[in-house]
């Protein structure tokens, strides 16, 4: 777009052969920010159906207590209508665990559709729930339902606007839509000092940031009205904007009050989105003196997602630091490389011993600290607390 305007180059080093370094930018003709480039459609659908970490658990237990906390979240946002539902259809259901939520709620009939691989077969383990594996845009039988959960997928997509249509066209009288992406109007979290993961929200995944107003936007195009929204700020990750849409009589709809929110968000994300990076800015610097202090040996970095992506590709630390690999719990990542590193299972840890491990995530930190000393006694460094 021609009023389109860069408020942050998001430079992301290349992991197992993707390369999703992209500016973020700001549209001044419909206030909306999202990701100035992208990777094309058909190389997304190839990361997500066999690189993705969705469809990794192996247990119950390896299903996080920040997806857990979304699946309650979400059967509580819905409220009354929850008790009128007979049939849910999720779009990226990963494991399963917020279809597993519905059934728990007395929904009779829950079933799932994600593009991993792996996604059909936990599912059906864990929970015993049945799972298409297909792109959202192809799938075809949104219609068979009373309520179509989008939750934390249209901010991976190229063209968001026409998954959401596709699934107005199909959906039946009286049925719903329900969105959950993170907030863009509220990225800054404006009253909460807590510590947060630095430009964390400009995911290597993640290519349309959204607020309440950008959602509106989009569902009105597909003849969809919000019926009610909320922002939750969760124990971890992103504010989380809830919305449920249904079908409009017409003409324009003046946005309802939310029904709830705990966290302040604004109507728009632009300003949000330049606060938030002027908050990573200087919550880098202090990143930054420790991965200094913590390199003047040879280091192990665990994680190989987007939180060392961005550090390899900007931290003049790391840029000297020898690095000799990179652990990470995604079998799908073993044996590829994040930057210029090898990539290996946690059980390698211990093939180098004395070196100082560099946990290189926010939300999972105090999980992985918790666990290596199972796996040895080698010192942890923690970039976060």
């Amino acid at each position: 777009m021609t009023n389109a305007t860069t408020i942050f180059e998001n430079r992301i080093a290349p992991s197992v052969g993707f390369d999703f370094s992209a500016p973020i930018v700001h549209c001044a003709s419909c206030d909306s920010v999202y990701a100035g480039s992208a990777l094309k459609a058909e190389d997304l659908n190839r990361y997500y159906s066999g690189l993705s970490k969705y469809d990794t658990a192996a247990s119950r237990s390896d299903i996080s207590p920040l997806d857990r906390e979304r699946a309650k979240l979400t059967t509580e946002f819905l409220g009354s209508f929850l008790d009128s539902l007979i049939s849910v259809i999720d779009v990226g259901c990963s494991s399963g665990v917020l279809l597993h939520e519905f059934r728990q709620a007395g929904v009779p009939h829950v079933r799932g559709v994600d593009p991993a691989e792996n996604a059909p077969a936990v599912a059906h383990d864990l929970f015993d729930i049945s799972v298409t594996q297909a792109d959202a845009e192809s799938f075809n039988d949104y219609g068979s339902c009373d309520l179509v959960c989008l939750m934390a997928v249209l901010e991976h997509l190229r063209d968001p606007g026409r998954l959401v249509c596709e699934i107005g066209r199909q959906l039946r009288p009286g049925a719903r839509l329900l969105v959950e992406v993170p907030d863009a109007g509220a990225f800054d979290r404006p009253g909460d000092q807590r510590e947060f993961e630095p430009y964390g929200e400009f995911s290597n995944e993640h290519i349309n940031f959204f607020s309440i107003a950008d959602v509106r936007r989009i569902g009105m195009r597909a003849g969809l009205e919000v019926e009610r929204w909320m922002t939750a700020r969760v124990a971890q990750g992103s504010p989380d904007l809830f919305v449920l849409l249904r079908r409009g009589a017409g003409g324009t709809q003046e946005l309802p009050n939310p029904v709830s929110c705990s966290t302040p968000s604004r109507v728009n994300s632009a300003e949000a989105v330049k606060s938030y990076v002027s908050r990573s800015e200087k919550c880098m610097q202090g990143v930054e003196r420790k991965l200094a202090a913590a390199t003047e040996s040879p280091v192990l970095i665990y994680g190989a997602g987007n939180h060392t992506a961005r550090l390899l590709a900007n931290s003049p630390a790391l840029s000297r630091a020898k690095i000799l690999a990179v652990f990470d719990r995604n079998p799908h990542l073993h044996g590829g490389t994040i930057g210029d590193c090898r990539i290996l299972p946690p059980s390698g840890v211990v093939d180098f011993p004395g070196c100082s491990i560099i946990i290189s995530t926010f939300n999972s930190r105090h999980e992985i600290r918790d666990a290596l000393p199972g796996i040895t006694k080698q010192p942890v460094v923690l970039l976060y607390d």
